[in-house]
């Protein structure tokens, strides 16, 4: 009997380990802060499964007021692949969200060189048409030769 038990024991534990969805996104975050209180969340999001030699991901940055409202994102986007000697960027884009209307977009460009995809997005807020505010945006997208994106 004990063995019965130890055994479903042992089969449960297996079974609670595994996960339930395997293509499921990776995230990182980092958070930076402005002196005026504002502050940036920025993530990694990986996608897409490592076995095929292709992956993708994106890096948005999000930009918050000093009280946590969101007022804009700026998402980078590519997409890689790689043989486990080099990794290629295939493409880059770069969107932006706004989500309070006294933003707007300055410009924004993509890039993609080697195995790097890369963003720059300047955003200004402004106040009665006058520009009182301007954050710049610079994101960066790696991936190395076992398709790990940072």
């Amino acid at each position: 009997m004990k063995r019965v038990i130890c055994s479903l024991l042992v089969v449960m534990l297996v079974l609670c380990s595994i996960p339930i969805c395997g293509n499921a996104a990776e995230r990182e975050q980092e958070i930076i802060r402005f002196e005026d209180g504002s502050y940036a969340v920025v993530e990694t999001i990986t996608s897409g499964a490592r076995a095929s030699g292709r992956i993708s991901g994106s890096r948005p940055y999000t930009y918050y007021d000093s009280t946590g409202v969101a007022q804009w994102k700026v998402v980078l986007n590519g997409s890689f692949t790689y043989t486990g000697s080099s990794a290629t960027c295939t493409s880059a884009s770069c969107s932006v969200t706004i989500y309070n209307s006294e933003w707007y977009t300055v410009s924004k460009n993509a890039s993609k060189s080697g195995n790097t995809a890369s963003a720059n997005a300047t955003m200004g807020e402004s106040s009665g048409g006058v520009l009182v505010n301007r954050v710049s945006a610079s994101l960066t997208l790696r991936c190395d030769k076992n398709g790990n994106l940072s």
